[in-house]
């Protein structure tokens, strides 16, 4: 009996260490992160962006203070602060690329990995998300409309203005390629629509009645009568308080950790505002 176990153990023995010696020789499956030069183990997008030396972040060319404005040669404002820390955090310094004519143009330069980021008072939307990823956001902006007082009285008349804007279908006016667009066919599907180049021109557009409304976020539509106070006598504005867009960076489908690592950053920066300002609107 005990020959019999003795056998038995051997025959064990020769069937597991072949197994053994296999599981010992298979090779370490592949790191996918990337050695730089200086020794650190990154991920392959930070990497790229360490080995590079500079973050480069796609910008809308016409300048919209006060998120981004070139003053006296040098770029200011809250996105460039916000490139600025995302940079700074990555050991770089930050290139702004302002080549791009429309500001969906910033986001299919991201989205074709032309650059690390795209920054431009850029709002989420249905469209953008099939091509880029979307940082959690760093500001939040209401909905607002600049309304013609004259045409809109002449089409609504007397008519509650809620009850007016809820079945609105008269011409509005939004910025060609932009978030804009896809906004207002969304909250006024009845409404015939009217792209313009830039904000000044819709504006100048809405001052003359070739359309009876602009839409746009509160910051910008309240600004124009906050810089020419008389405008108050042919237009009116109107913000609505269940709209909202978000703001947030725009990030390659493919650079998951750098997506990550921007949200870290928003993150740090929401932590470090005073009290009082983070419970004011922006």
């Amino acid at each position: 009996m005990n020959a019999r176990l003795a056998w038995l153990a051997i025959v064990a023995c020769l069937l597991v260490a072949p197994a053994a010696l296999a599981a010992n020789a298979a090779p370490a499956a592949a790191s996918p992160l990337v050695r730089t030069a200086d020794g650190r183990l990154l991920a392959p997008e930070i990497a790229r962006i360490v080995e590079r030396g500079e973050l480069v972040v796609a910008m809308y060319q016409t300048d919209s203070p006060p998120f981004y404005a070139q003053k006296d040669g040098v770029l200011r404002g809250i996105d460039i602060d916000l490139a600025q820390a995302i940079a700074g955090e990555l050991g770089v310094k930050v290139r702004f690329d302002r080549t791009s004519a429309t500001v969906d143009a910033v986001v299919e330069m991201v989205g074709n990995g032309q650059a690390d980021l795209g920054i431009s008072r850029l709002g989420r939307t249905l469209r953008r998300s099939q091509m880029v990823a979307f940082s959690t956001p760093y500001r939040m902006l209401g909905h607002a409309m600049l309304i013609h007082r004259v045409r809109f009285a002449e089409k609504y008349g007397k008519q509650p203005l809620k009850e007016a804007l809820r079945s609105f279908e008269g011409p509005l006016g939004v910025i060609a390629n932009t978030s804009w667009v896809e906004f207002a066919r969304r909250d006024f599907p009845a409404a015939k629509l009217q792209p313009y180049p830039s904000w000044q021109a819709l504006v100048e557009a809405v001052r003359h009645g070739e359309v009876l409304a602009a839409y746009r976020d509160e910051l910008a539509v309240r600004e124009v009568l906050e810089q020419d106070p008389r405008l108050a006598l042919s237009l009116r504005t109107v913000t609505f308080t269940d709209a909202q867009t978000a703001l947030s960076v725009m990030v390659g489908v493919r650079d998951g950790t750098l997506l990550s690592f921007g949200n870290e950053v928003i993150a740090m920066q929401a932590s470090r505002r005073k009290p009082e300002e983070r419970r004011m609107k922006p």
